[in-house]
């Protein structure tokens, strides 16, 4: 996990206690998006309900702290601050990623989706940077290059 600075858990503690309403230590999965948003990270509901299951594994209403500073991690890990890949990651998911960035394209059917929407990409040169191991298909930060 991406380590959070002196300053990001500072904001982390001020957000999370303006929205922990009843002092109880825990805030609404319902509000995590605005939360999130009011730090800086851009990500969408489906990205933020696909974080959520890896770091609450008893996935209920509520996240407490710890909960809630692992997914901010996670949110960093994957580079949200500040950016909105919404499109990006929805391109990903229907070539066969994943919405939480994890997963692979396949660089075959990405092959074939270029060829059905006649695009002008020459996906060799392109590749020929990405893909350096040959491996036959791309993990999301390779196809996020892509399209950059």
């Amino acid at each position: 996990m991406a380590q959070l600075s002196q300053h990001e858990l500072q904001a982390c503690r001020q957000v999370f206690a303006q929205y922990d309403r009843t002092g109880a230590g825990m805030v609404s999965t319902d509000e995590l998006t605005s939360i999130m948003s009011s730090l800086g990270y851009n990500a969408s509901d489906e990205d933020i309900a696909a974080q959520l299951h890896q770091v609450d594994y008893e996935v209920r209403q509520e996240v407490d702290f710890d909960e809630f500073l692992r997914l901010v991690e996670s949110q960093k890990q994957i580079g949200g601050a500040g950016t909105d890949d919404t499109d990006t990651v929805e391109a990903f998911v229907a070539l066969g990623g994943k919405a939480d960035r994890s997963g692979k394209v396949l660089i075959e059917k990405l092959r074939n989706t270029i060829k059905e929407f006649e695009l002008t990409i020459d996906l060799d040169v392109m590749l020929a940077e990405l893909d350096k191991e040959q491996s036959g298909s791309i993990d999301y930060k390779e196809f996020k290059s892509l399209l950059d």
